[in-house]
C-alpha cells in the first residue's frame, strides 16, 4: 500500500464514512484507519434514518464500505492508530502513514453504570437516546436513570412517548420535584442493586431494599470519554462539553486537523455523525483543492 495520501481519517463510524466519500468524490487520496469497533454496535437495529430505519449498525457499516470501495482512490486499513504527528507538510500515523491533512472522527465511548445488567442491556432495552429507541416503547413501562440535571432533560421527551414513568437517581437527592410529581412520575432515591432480565429484554430493576420495579426499558445518560488521545496528544483543544473545539470548517485548534461525529457534537445520532462526517469532508477537500490551484 502506497504510504502517502491526501487525507488520513482516523475511525470508521458514521462521521469517517461519510467523510469519505465527499472526499473521493472530491477526487482525493482517502486512508480510512480503523480497529473495527463502533459505539452503536450493541444495538440491534439503527432508528430516526430516513432510508435506513431498522438497519443494524454493522450492516450499514457493511453497505458504506461496499460504496466507498469503488473509488479507485479509496483504502482501508484495519487498524489501531496509536501514534500521530505533525512532520513538514505531513501528519504521521503510526510512523509510516502520511496525509497532508488529518480527520479525527474516532468517536467516544459510553462509561455506562457499575450495575449488574447493565452492559448487556445496553443498545437493547437500556438506551441513551429517546429518539432512536424511545417510539418503540411508547405507552410502555419506561425508567430514566438520571441526576437532577438531566432528568430535567429527558423526563419531558420521555414522557411525551408515555406517563407510566419512573425515575431513579440511584442515591442522589431529587430536590426540585414538583413538577415531576404533578406528571405523576414516581421517584425513586434508593439506589439500584442490579437490572433483571431475560436475555436482551429488560424485565425491571431491582433496589437495594429488594423492591422489584417493573420496566419494559430504561433510558440512562452516560457519562463519555474520548476512544483515543490522539488529537489531545497532537495538542487539540477541547470545549466546555469535554468535545474537540472547532471553527465553523470544522478544524481544530491545529492547523490541518480536522473533527466530526460525536466528538464534536453534543446532539449525538447516526444522522448527526454522517452530516457532520460529510460537512468536514467538504471542508477538507475545499482547503486541499484550494492550496493545489493557488499554491502554498
Amino acid at each position: 500500500m502506497d504510504k502517502y495520501f491526501d487525507v488520513l481519517i482516523i475511525g470508521g463510524g458514521p462521521a469517517g464514512l461519510s467523510a469519505a466519500l465527499s472526499l473521493v468524490r472530491g477526487n482525493k487520496k482517502v486512508l480510512l484507519l480503523d480497529e473495527g469497533v463502533g459505539r452503536n454496535f450493541p444495538a440491534a437495529h439503527m432508528m430516526n434514518f430516513l432510508t435506513r430505519e431498522g438497519t443494524p449498525p454493522q450492516e450499514f457499516r457493511k453497505l458504506a464500505l461496499n460504496e466507498l470501495e469503488e473509488y479507485e482512490n479509496f483504502s482501508l486499513m484495519k487498524v489501531l492508530v496509536d501514534s500521530l504527528v505533525g512532520e513538514d507538510k505531513y501528519f504521521v500515523a503510526n510512523g509510516n502513514l502520511k496525509g497532508k491533512k488529518v480527520l479525527l472522527a474516532h468517536g467516544i465511548r459510553d462509561q455506562l453504570p457499575e450495575i449488574p445488567g447493565a452492559r448487556e442491556l445496553f443498545g437493547k432495552s437500556i438506551f441513551h437516546c429517546p429518539y432512536c429507541h424511545g417510539y418503540e416503547y411508547r405507552n410502555k413501562a419506561i425508567g430514566i436513570m438520571a441526576n437532577e440535571q438531566i432528568a430535567q432533560h429527558l423526563a419531558p421527551l420521555i414522557w411525551g412517548l408515555s406517563q407510566n414513568l419512573v425515575l431513579f437517581s440511584n442515591g442522589l437527592e431529587i430536590t426540585h420535584h414538583e413538577a415531576f410529581k404533578k406528571k405523576g412520575i414516581r421517584i425513586v432515591e434508593e439506589k439500584i442493586e442490579k437490572f433483571r432480565h431475560q436475555g436482551e429484554k429488560l424485565e425491571g430493576v431491582i433496589l437495594t431494599s429488594g423492591e422489584f420495579v417493573e420496566l419494559d426499558a430504561l433510558f440512562l445518560r452516560p457519562s463519555l470519554e474520548f476512544t483515543s488521545t490522539i488529537g489531545l496528544d497532537l495538542g487539540c483543544r477541547v470545549n466546555s462539553s469535554g468535545l474537540y473545539e472547532t471553527d465553523s470548517m470544522l478544524m481544530t485548534s491545529v492547523n490541518g486537523v480536522y473533527a466530526a461525529g460525536d466528538i464534536v457534537e453534543v446532539r449525538q445520532s447516526v444522522v448527526a455523525s454522517c452530516a457532520s462526517g460529510s460537512f468536514a469532508g467538504a471542508s477538507i477537500n475545499l482547503a486541499l483543492s484550494r492550496e493545489e490551484f493557488y499554491g502554498s
